[in-house]
């Protein structure tokens, strides 16, 4: 089967991947969540005028002539905080005490700040300078209009859309399910962490950085555990993941992901178990600097990701394939995470006929756009470079070289 460009995989991807179904989830569950629909004001905020500051509610007209050499004194009838609602009209040439969010009494337009005031020794207050009417004062609707949309379907909930859902006073809202990914690592080799190594071993990795990635994105991750290299038995766990080990009746996964065995080797043995499946395999090699020996296979809506074993393989590979599957199942609008041009920090040479993923450390300390600085070039790090990366230069296809200096798009990584 012959490696496809990397954009071909991506669309072929994203062309098997839906939307999943809508639920109702008690609106302090929506963090992270992704709208199902759209969101508006459902009421005017504030419902009606509200004080800005700590001070005094009057009528605007009432101090017109006042000036700092004849101030206008007034005498406040009560205290209004916030929560408590004065019904009673304000008269003529009256005021009340009021604090910050409290609903203005009828009749009064206007507040004074309490430091722009002065208290007089009867227990008045004295004003130096006249007030505009909505002076100091929240208009109703002045935060929110009723109606105005606040989130879009398709936007994950942010901590602050969270406040915003809060203040409308829902007790629930419709968001995308969470894609439930199936994670199994292939290979006799791999022990679990806390067991001892025998010679040849090595524990395994790449299942709990991807697992951890999964969670991240907003998926539901199923650790299956470590399958080795025995074809009945990953066939049995995959089955399990698609929910139809008897024996253990669970929700079928959208994703699995195999890590390993997705070579030619005789050790190899994804291929055969997706064989078996009767899942379609669409491509098993792309044409990417890392992770090209990612398959991509389908049974009805069931996506089956073959990424290669070695941790930074699987990481990129996930990455640029299997996320944005994941956001597309979320309900996301948006595929894409953040883009912008960064300068590298040093030349580089790429070997041409693939796309190139290089991992990279953005240095925002200088002036003008940020220093992307490559890593996995060859140099030794003090930790892996899926640890150190905070971005991802997006190689152009059509360069063979760049010299320090040179502009290069560079994708933020990260949640969103």
């Amino acid at each position: 089967m012959k490696a496809l460009p990397y954009a071909t995989a991506l669309e072929t991807v994203l062309a098997h991947c839906a939307a999943l179904p809508a639920e109702t989830v008690a609106f302090d569950a929506t963090a992270g969540r992704v709208l199902a629909a759209s969101v508006r004001a459902a009421a005017d905020d504030p419902p009606a005028p509200k004080s800005a500051m700590d001070g005094f509610a009057l009528r605007a007209s009432d101090t017109q002539a006042a000036t700092a050499q004849a101030p206008a004194a007034f005498r406040y009838e009560e205290v209004v905080g916030a929560g408590h609602v004065r019904t009673a009209a304000l008269p003529p040439g009256g005021a009340v005490r009021i604090m910050t969010g409290a609903w203005l009494p009828p009749g009064a337009d206007a507040v004074a700040k309490q430091e722009d005031t002065h208290r007089l020794e009867d227990g008045r207050f004295a004003l130096s300078a006249p007030l505009r009417a909505g002076e100091n004062v929240i208009p109703r609707g002045g935060i929110l209009r009723q109606g105005r949309l606040l989130l879009d379907a398709g936007s994950p909930v942010t901590p602050q859309g969270l406040g915003l859902l809060a203040g409308q006073g829902r007790a629930g809202y419709a968001v995308h399910r969470r894609p439930r990914v199936g994670l199994v690592a292939l290979g006799d080799e791999l022990v679990e962490p806390g067991r001892p190594l025998e010679s040849g071993q090595l524990y395994v990795s790449n299942l709990y950085a991807l697992e951890a990635l999964c969670a991240r994105y907003g998926a539901e991750p199923r650790r299956l555990g470590i399958a080795g290299d025995d074809p009945e038995r990953i066939e049995a766990i995959v089955r399990g993941a698609l929910g139809e080990d008897a024996g253990h009746p669970q929700a079928a996964c959208d994703v699995v992901l195999t890590l390993g065995g997705s070579h030619q080797g005789d050790f190899d043995f994804a291929d055969d178990v997706l064989a078996r499946l009767g899942a379609r395999l669409h491509f098993r090699r792309t044409l990417i600097n890392m992770g090209g020996s990612t398959l991509f296979a389908t049974r009805g809506p069931t996506l089956f990701f073959g990424l290669p074993g070695t941790p930074m393989a699987s990481w990129l590979a996930f990455e640029v394939l299997v996320r944005p599957a994941l956001w597309k199942l979320a309900g996301r609008a948006r595929l894409e995470r953040p883009r912008l041009q960064a300068l590298l920090a040093e030349g580089l040479a790429a070997r041409g006929g693939r796309t190139h993923f290089i991992p990279a450390r953005l240095d925002y300390g200088g002036e003008g756009a940020p220093r992307a600085e490559p890593l996995a070039r060859g140099m030794p790090l003090a930790l892996p470079p899926s640890v150190l990366a905070n971005a991802l230069i997006h190689w152009p296809a059509e360069a063979e070289e760049l010299p320090a200096g040179a502009p290069v798009p560079v994708e933020l990584l990260g949640e969103d």
